[in-house]
Parts: structure tokens; C-alpha cells; sequence
């Protein structure tokens, strides 16, 4: 596993930490200022609002500007806007730094997300995907416990330690790149940063059957997994069980502690059985934890509930990421954006459904109007797809150091001639970064020992996948 993928999930640690210290003491904060309740809770609605829109900004202009930089950017302009929430004069001010606190973390997530899939291949992509959202589920359990000791110094504390913790992480990113960069120049590879991916269009990426099913759920994931538990759950608890919320604490801390527990098995699963099935498993026992609870609303159910949907939810987070990340296969746009917003728009969402069908009705029955929603993301995992060795016949084909020509022209040469452009091309092959999927074009310098596999590279992918020293005689257009 290349060092930068720890390097951004620790940042992703630093995220959901910052998250869960920022978050209880954020409407208690904002009533200082005296407004209402329902003012105090539009400073959390602002977050989430922004950071959704800004997510199609930041795909955007991750087609100009390289991974790093907007990861960087997307840091700073965080950790700036929390420290100075810390000292925010009015409650105006408050709300507008939490919308560029939204902004900052959105172009953190989607650089991060196009990052990761570049330094993902076919067969890791399940363990790199893991790797990049343990981080949050670590941040996301030690977030409350360290927010409740520092809120008891002051309510602004919280906002400063965020701050502390993103520009931590953007000095171990930082450190983490540039030691990369020193290995891979000691194996004879530069990078040129200044290289862009191909775009790849929405629609284009909807055709397929396997990104419909990975946006699906994680639609679902956000609205049950994300959105129903950390919301209805604890009222659930109050009100039907009767529990304290201790009680409720507790349960949702099983479910944290589950996550963190499998996540790791999870890439390893999702890459050695196939992405379908486990996102497919990880969907179906989402879905069986919302029919238990709807049908038996007991705390020992509920208990159940909270590992399944923390081992199923598991499971669907790290193959959807996988399966997106096979789709694009190196290229970037609006389907990574599409991705992130399905799970922040599902949190959204289904605490509001939920809720508003158990004030007129039930609990039972607020639970059950989430069942269609795991249902449709069941039934798409469950289409047959290929993501790995999917042709392409619009991707770019790097011929030499010097040129490049279209995949199709490729395909058409005929058999004598493309044997002689691959002997011609053997020795002048792109070598792969040994950090395992540089997102740079690079170069090589010097003859690296054994095979050199191709390389997927900015703005076209090495698709002519017999030219380095492979015995093979397959083609790969994507």
C-alpha cells in the first residue's frame, strides 16, 4: 500500500475527529448568540448544504488543477474557518465560516476520492478503499469523547482543536507526498504534476450498471447507516425503549466499534470475492436490520440492528468505493462528486422522512419508509456487471514517450503491424511509479529490473498493456 493512502487517512482521522469535536457543542454554541432553536440548528444544515454543492465545484476544477493542491487548498481554507468560528463576533459570521468550512471540506473529499482511485488498481482497490474510510470511522468514535473533555473548557475550544488537527494532517499529507516522490526518484521516476486525467462524463459513467448500483448504496448507506442511526435511533431509545442517553450512546458505540473491527477484512474480502457480491452482502444486511428493528422495536433488536448495519454498511462503503474507482479507471469529472453527494444528500434526507413519519405515526413505521430505499440498492448490487478490463473506446493510448494515438486505432492495425509496433515500443515503455499508481505522468530513467507494467498515466491510460517485457498477448483499451 503507497504511503500517501495512510497519509489520507489520517486525514481522514483529523476530519471525522474535527467533525465529532465541532458537532454537539455547534447548536449550544449558536444559541449564545441568542437566536433560536431553529437558527442554531441551520449552522449544521449550512455545513452539509455547501459541502454538497461545492462537491460539483471541486470535480470541476480538479480537471485543471492537480489532486494535491486542491487537497491542500481544501485543508487550510477548513482549519481557517474553524479557528475563526472560534472567535466568530456574530452569529452571521458563524454561519457564513461554517458554509466555507462545508466548501474546504468538500474539495478535501473529492480530491482525496480521485486521489485514492489513482492510486487504486484492480486488485487493490477494495484494500485501498478500506484504508481511506477507517480514518473516518476512528475520527468519527474518538470525535465525541475528546469534544466532550474540551467543550468543558469552553465552548470555543472545540473550533480550535479542529483547526489544530486539519493543519496537522495537511503536514503529514505534505511529508507523506514528498517522501513518495524522493523513492520514486531513486527508482528512476518523475513526475510531472502538471498532467490532468481524462474526463469522464456523468451519463457516461450512469450506463453503466455497476456505478448505478455503487451510488445506490451509498445513497442508502447515508440515509439508514448514517442518517436514520445517529438520528432516530437515539429518540428510539428515549422514547420507546425508555432508555437513557447513556443507553443510547452505548448502542451507537457498538455499531462505531463493529465498523472499525471489520473495515479492514472488508478490502480484503471485496478484492478477493468480486466487488458485486459484497456490496450486494453489505446492502441485504443493511436491509434486514431495518425490517428487524421495524418489526420487533426491542433493545436487544436494536443491538442487532447496530452490528449488522455496521458490518453491512461496512462492506456496501468499501465496495461501492472500489467499484467506482474500477469504472473510472484513472479518470475524473463529475461521477466523484455524484458519488460523495449520494451519501452526504441520503444523511440528509432520511432523518427527515423518518422523522416526519414518526411524529404522525410510529417508530416501527418510520423505520419501514427506509425499506424501499435498501430495497432498490439491494436489487441494482444484484445486476451482473464488470468493472475490471471494461473496454473503453474513447480512452487514450500512450504509444511512446513522445506521442500518443487512439485506442481504436490500435484495434485496427493489422496483426503483423501491431507486432512490429510492439517491438518497436517494448524498450520505450512508460514505467509504473513504484508508489503503486502515481497520479503523474511518469517517465522512466533508468531500467528497472524484471517486467515494467504500464502505466497509467494523467490525461491517458497505457492501454497497449503488452509493451513492457508482458508474456501475455491481451489488449486493454481502458
Amino acid at each position: 500500500m503507497p504511503g500517501p493512502v495512510y497519509a489520507l487517512a489520517f486525514v481522514n482521522v483529523c476530519i471525522g475527529l474535527g467533525y465529532g469535536v465541532v458537532a454537539p457543542v455547534i447548536p449550544v454554541f449558536a444559541r449564545d448568540f441568542g437566536v433560536s432553536d431553529l437558527a442554531a440548528s441551520s449552522v449544521v444544515s449550512i455545513y452539509a448544504f455547501t459541502r454538497v454543492l461545492a462537491s460539483f465545484g471541486a470535480s470541476r476544477i480538479l480537471l485543471r488543477f492537480d489532486e494535491r493542491t486542491v487537497l491542500t487548498i481544501g485543508l487550510l481554507l477548513a482549519a481557517a474557518s474553524s479557528l475563526a468560528a472560534a472567535f466568530a463576533p456574530t452569529f452571521l459570521a458563524l454561519l457564513l465560516l461554517r458554509a466555507v468550512g462545508g466548501i474546504g471540506t468538500a474539495m478535501f473529499t473529492v480530491s482525496g476520492q480521485q486521489l485514492l482511485f489513482r492510486y487504486s488498481t484492480a486488485e487493490s482497490g477494495g484494500r485501498t478503499a478500506s484504508v481511506f474510510q477507517s480514518g473516518f470511522l476512528i475520527g468519527g468514535v474518538l470525535g465525541p469523547v475528546i469534544g466532550g473533555a474540551v467543550a468543558v473548557v469552553s465552548l470555543r475550544a472545540p473550533f480550535l482543536t479542529h483547526a489544530i488537527t486539519l493543519i496537522v494532517g495537511v503536514a503529514v499529507v505534505w511529508l507523506a507526498f514528498r517522501s513518495s516522490d524522493r523513492k520514486d526518484a531513486a527508482a528512476g521516476v518523475e513526475h510531472d504534476l502538471s498532467t490532468r486525467p481524462e474526463r469522464m462524463s456523468l451519463l457516461d459513467a450512469l450506463r453503466h450498471p455497476g456505478f448505478r448500483a455503487a451510488i445506490s448504496s451509498n445513497f442508502a448507506n447515508g440515509w439508514i447507516g448514517n442518517g436514520v442511526r445517529f438520528t432516530l435511533v437515539p429518540l428510539f431509545v428515549a422514547t420507546v425503549i425508555g432508555g437513557s442517553p447513556f443507553v443510547s450512546g452505548l448502542v451507537l458505540v457498538v455499531g462505531a466499534i463493529v465498523q472499525i473491527v471489520v473495515v479492514k477484512p472488508a478490502g480484503i474480502l471485496v478484492d478477493r470475492w468480486g466487488r458485486r457480491p459484497m456490496l450486494a452482502a453489505g446492502s441485504a444486511l443493511i436491509l434486514l436490520g431495518i425490517v428487524l428493528l421495524a418489526v420487533f422495536p426491542t433493545l436487544l433488536v436494536l443491538v442487532s440492528t447496530m452490528i449488522l448495519w455496521g458490518i453491512g454498511g461496512t462492506f456496501a462503503m468499501v465496495a461501492s468505493a472500489a467499484t467506482v474507482g474500477d469504472v473510472l479507471h484513472g479518470r475524473g469529472g463529475t461521477p466523484i462528486a455524484v458519488y460523495q453527494v449520494t451519501f452526504d444528500v441520503g444523511t440528509m434526507l432520511g432523518p427527515l422522512v423518518a422523522g416526519a413519519v414518526a411524529a404522525q405515526t410510529s417508530y416501527s413505521l418510520a423505520f419501514t419508509a427506509s425499506v424501499p430505499v435498501a430495497i432498490l440498492a439491494v436489487l441494482l448490487a444484484l445486476r451482473p456487471w464488470r468493472t475490471n478490463g471494461t473496454a473503453t473506446p474513447d480512452s487514450k493510448v500512450v504509444v511512446t514517450d513522445e506521442s500518443a494515438t487512439s485506442a481504436s486505432s490500435i484495434r485496427s492495425l493489422p496483426t503483423k503491424e501491431h507486432r512490429e509496433h510492439r517491438s518497436r515500443n517494448e524498450e520505450r515503455c512508460q514505467h509504473r511509479s513504484p508508489s503503486a499508481g502515481s497520479p503523474t505522468i511518469s517517465s522512466r530513467t533508468g531500467r528497472a529490473r524484471g517486467q515494467e507494467p504500464a502505466e497509467r498515466t494523467g490525461q491517458t491510460d497505457l492501454s497497449l498493456s503488452t509493451s513492457c517485457g508482458s508474456s501475455s498477448e491481451r489488449e486493454s483499451t481502458s
